[in-house]
């Protein structure tokens, strides 16, 4: 199974190839796992559904967000990222102090940041979907 397959199964299919081909080459030059590009992607649909915005728009504005530390891209989404507030708490899981933190940690902690509210705030409608398909 390919990235991109994985990604597109992520959002039921809603992604175009195109489209998570290129956010998944960004996630994976930035240190992404699939793993984690499928939680951005799941996070992405849910949060189009909830929204009514975009899948597309949504997974570049995740993918993004996570990749540059941008709050601005995560705000439409409703994820309020504080940089401070998420690498302390990383830091912290991992025994280390903020300023301890290298490129790549400070990243994990972005992610798991915008995972945790994506989870938190859209979660519900992931499970009033799967109602509707039973």
């Amino acid at each position: 199974k390919t990235l991109t397959n994985a990604i597109q199964d992520a959002t039921a299919g809603m992604l175009a190839f195109k489209d998570a081909a290129s956010a998944g080459a960004i996630g994976v030059a930035a240190g992404l796992s699939q793993k984690q590009l499928e939680g951005l992607a799941n996070a992405a649909k849910n949060a189009s559904l909830a929204l009514g915005r975009d899948l597309t728009d949504s997974f570049n504005r995740l993918i993004r967000g996570v990749t540059k530390a941008e709050p601005e891209l995560l705000d439409e989404l409703g994820i309020i990222l504080r940089l401070e507030n998420a690498t302390t708490k990383y830091a912290v899981s991992i025994g280390k102090t903020r300023e301890q933190l290298n490129a790549y940690e400070r990243t994990q902690a972005v992610l798991n940041d915008v995972l945790d509210q994506a989870e938190t705030k859209f979660s519900a409608i992931e499970k009033l979907m799967e109602k509707k398909v039973i």
